[in-house]
């Protein structure tokens, strides 16, 4: 199981976040050589499922957005998917960049001395098959210890855990919460990931006290207050530009 704690080098682990996508296409495999090459410990993307079955990255639950068309990643195969250009809308260096499926990123990432932070984007469908191949080509590429899977669906996270317990997981929420501990019952976690504009120093030290790593997401980030604070992972869009302070 993949250890998310700060304690393991001294500092919180670093997370690139969809890679590195300030710097690239978010959720590409150019983010990702970024998120690596600007000292990622983790990198972090977005999975879901086509409508053959195949997991694939994409973070938006609709293309509009970035790619000018109609439907979601359910309605289309991973065949027709990955013709599509996904890099275009960032910049026409990407231009022709395709969407990779979680097979490939899987590959890449083996004994990289990188793990990979794994969200399975559920909703508006809800579909248990993502979490089942999820871990399944997590498991055929001999991965168990080095990814963590995440999600804002517990039952996802449930699931994942009744399939593989050895498979680190954080539960992952946009709130302040009287108790914290409370919105995971039932679940056996590795990690809670509170959103960063939400979070308490105190919300830090119940977490780590009931023996969770504290692994933050959002938009928001004061580095030298988190790491005050003594998070176990900060996350950023560009890793490289992020300096650490002399210890």
């Amino acid at each position: 199981m993949f250890d998310l704690r700060q304690q393991k080098n001294g500092r919180p682990l670093l997370v690139g976040h969809r890679g590195a996508m300030d710097v690239a296409p978010e959720n590409t495999m150019a983010s990702f050589e970024a998120g690596l090459a600007g000292g990622a410990d983790i990198v972090e993307l977005d999975v879901q499922l086509t409508a053959d079955k195949q997991v694939i990255l994409f973070h938006d639950d609709n293309f509009m957005p970035k790619l000018g068309i109609k439907g979601r990643i359910g309605d289309y195969s991973a065949d027709y998917l990955q013709t599509l250009d996904v890099g275009s809308w960032f910049g026409e260096k990407f231009a022709r960049t395709p969407m990779p499926l979680l097979d490939e990123v899987l590959a890449w990432g083996k004994d990289r001395g990188v793990a990979l932070m794994i969200e399975l984007k559920h909703g508006p469908v809800y579909e248990p098959e993502l979490d089942k191949a999820t871990v399944a080509l997590i498991e055929d590429h001999h991965m168990v210890d080095e990814v963590i899977i995440t999600s804002f669906d517990q039952f996802a996270l449930k699931r994942v855990q009744e399939m593989n317990s050895n498979i680190a997981t954080s539960f992952i929420y946009i709130c302040r919460l009287l108790d914290p501990l409370t919105a995971v019952n039932g679940l056996s976690l590795t990690a809670l990931s509170p959103a960063t504009n939400f979070l308490t120093h105190e919300e830090v030290q119940v977490i780590q006290a009931a023996g969770y790593a504290c692994s933050p997401g959002g938009w928001w980030w004061d580095y030298a207050t988190l790491l005050a604070w003594g998070v176990d992972t900060i996350s950023s869009n560009d890793p490289a530009s992020v300096v650490w302070p002399e210890r």
